[in-house]
């Protein structure tokens, strides 16, 4: 669609005809995200008529719905989804006044800190002590758990602006951070918890089998401020929940799993806050990775919101 098809459309939104009006919206949502520029410079614009504002209005949160929804797909499908990335598709359809642009550049600016004080020599205990220093000392960012829950306390990109995390937040951040740095670590979703499990180079690559610890050299708690903690730490923890413990509670996961669970979490969270249309522009942006589990039961009991 050329520049001034864009414009002849957006000039017949505020057509009286709700017939016309209609049918000139889907065209314009059809072609996706290349009208959004253009919408935009009609919403700076402030024009003085309440019907086109309105409209205005409209349309650009269906096209910022159909392209996010578009960008997830496009994340799960891509070979290796990047779990930053996948962070940020979270809050942009949460919340999509936020400033994704200033995230990417705070958390750019926390990967070169921690960049700088790593190099080859280091131990593994050595490179989690620098990225703890780094987090919770030089940053300042500190553990919550606070009921009712806060969907911003488990965006990771919330959890590095505002220096508070639930166990999901700064477990997140805290795996981002790592996989930006190459780190051999990864998540490990525990019921109403979630560790990292740092790997084995061998094993970091590939799914780790169903023997528990197969390839683990030990865990982190980042909600305990980065203590490295061993298998039976995680045991103890497990016992007191009262769960059998599988190789599932175990083993770590991917990046999709993982992304999941934190939109399961912030829709939850979402919803005891009353928040009902952001829980529903999240579920619906997100309907490609949530159709992916296998039932209704899975996707509200696989891993319930950390308390």
């Amino acid at each position: 669609m050329s520049v001034s098809e864009i414009h002849a459309l957006l000039a017949l939104l505020d057509d009286p005809d709700d017939t016309v009006y209609v049918h000139v919206r889907d065209q314009l949502i059809s072609k996706g995200n290349e009208v959004l520029p253009y919408v935009d410079a009609e919403v700076s614009k402030a024009p003085d008529c309440d019907v086109f504002m309105g409209r205005l209005e409209q349309l650009r949160g269906d096209l910022q719905r159909t392209d996010t929804k578009s960008a997830v797909k496009h994340w799960k499908n891509s070979e290796t989804p990047s779990l930053w990335e996948g962070v940020l598709l979270v809050q942009r359809a949460t919340y999509p006044e936020m400033d994704l642009e200033a995230a990417r550049q705070d958390f750019d600016q926390l990967k070169r800190d921690v960049w700088l004080e790593l190099n080859d020599e280091l131990t593994a205990l050595e490179q989690v002590r620098i990225l703890n220093h780094m987090l919770y000392s030089v940053r300042g960012i500190e553990s919550v758990r606070r009921m009712p829950h806060l969907a911003s306390d488990a965006l990771p990109s919330w959890v590095l602006k505002e220096k508070k995390g639930n166990p999901l937040g700064l477990g997140v951040l805290y795996l981002c951070l790592t996989e930006a740095l190459n780190l051999p670590l990864r998540g490990v979703n525990l019921p109403n918890h979630f560790i990292l499990a740092y790997c084995d180079e061998s094993h970091v690559q590939e799914r780790p089998a169903a023997s528990m610890q197969a390839g683990i050299l030990f865990y982190v708690n980042p909600f305990s401020s980065g203590a490295a903690i061993g298998p039976s730490d995680v045991a103890d923890f497990l016992s007191h929940l009262d769960q059998n413990e599988t190789a599932r509670q175990w083993r770590p996961c991917t990046s999709v799993e993982i992304i999941l669970r934190l939109v399961q979490h912030v829709a939850f969270s979402l919803r005891e806050a009353g928040e009902l249309e952001r829980e529903k522009e999240l579920i619906h942006s997100f309907e490609p990775l949530l159709s992916s589990l296998e039932d209704a039961e899975e996707r509200s009991n696989d891993h319930p919101p950390i308390r």
